[in-house]
């Protein structure tokens, strides 16, 4: 064998383990980075996840004030429909001078007090002040 051959072939061999070296300083540096960039992806995920999570629990309690509010909605269309029920039977009642028609009467003109209301009319209290607050507003 010739000394220069093994000369070469050792030399060839360095080159290769060089690169190879280097081969993989690249692939360890590349490593690193995507563990770094995995790093980071994982902590914005459990942001938006915890965000996720704070949005859901004020929606969750959104939908509970809402309940509520549809709850009353509820009770005042209840309310209002017994009103307007109310004052349509009283209306129609024809007790001579005594109707609820003589009582709008007298209150739009200003005539009549919230106890005669109650007293003469047969009205309670709640419904004469209704009265006389819808024909005199001051």
């Amino acid at each position: 064998m010739n000394p220069y051959w093994l000369i070469g072939l050792s030399g060839a061999a360095l080159i290769v383990a060089t690169f190879a070296l280097m081969a993989m300083m690249r692939l360890s540096v590349s490593l690193k980075t995507s563990q770094a960039h995995e790093r980071w992806l994982q902590g914005q995920l459990e942001r938006v996840e915890n965000e996720q999570g704070s949005i859901e629990a004020v929606l969750a309690g959104l939908g509970r004030h809402m309940d509520g509010f549809d709850q009353k909605l509820v009770l005042q269309l209840q309310r209002l429909e017994h009103m307007e029920t109310r004052f349509e039977s009283l209306a129609t009642q024809d007790d001579g001078d005594r109707s609820f028609g003589h009582a709008l009467r007298l209150s739009a003109q200003g005539r009549v007090t919230l106890q005669e209301l109650v007293n003469d009319f047969g009205l309670s209290e709640s419904e004469a002040q209704l009265l006389l607050r819808i024909n005199n507003p001051s």
